[in-house]
């Protein structure tokens, strides 16, 4: 009796645990030490699989706080520097006024490459709704200045 359950338990385990191409000639030790590495494999892929699911529970919560302060209305106040390296805070509820700051390079001037971070910085102002405002870089003898042509007030960014 016990001879024949160790067998229906081996046959068992031949369903479960994948063998090789010579799956006629396994021994029970063999399919043993099979078993024993397949249960190794089951349990690192469970671990990897709880690490990833941990850190996208930790991800979800970033986001989820991240849209409630997005979401919630006034009062959010942020701080971010100028182009003169100045410190600037301003909260939603304030417009800010992007005309009358001028280049640090004078003359109206651009260095090589900067337009392009002009667009980036501005674009990652964190606006809502997924509206893209339109700037226009505008130069004068002395001084260039951006100017916003939209309605939209620039929207708090929080790292």
């Amino acid at each position: 009796m016990r001879r024949a359950k160790l067998r229906l338990y081996l046959e068992q385990l031949k369903e479960l645990v994948p063998l090789g191409p010579d799956s006629t000639r396994h021994t029970t030790l063999s399919l043993l030490k099979r078993a024993k590495m397949h249960i190794k494999k089951l349990e690192e892929a469970d671990r990897k699989a709880l690490n990833t699911k941990e850190q996208l529970q930790r991800e979800h919560r970033y986001l989820k706080r991240r849209l409630e302060q997005l979401v919630m209305p006034g009062g959010v106040e942020r701080t971010r520097t100028d182009s003169l390296g100045s410190t600037i805070s301003t909260d939603s509820e304030q417009e800010v006024d992007i005309e009358g700051m001028e280049s640090p390079l004078g003359e109206g001037e651009l260095g090589e490459g900067e337009g392009d971070s002009v667009d980036e910085s501005i674009s990652d102002d964190g606006l809502l709704d997924g509206e893209e405002e339109d700037y226009n870089l505008q130069s004068s003898s002395s001084d260039a200045s951006y100017t916003q042509h939209s309605s939209h007030r620039l929207q708090p960014h929080h790292c």
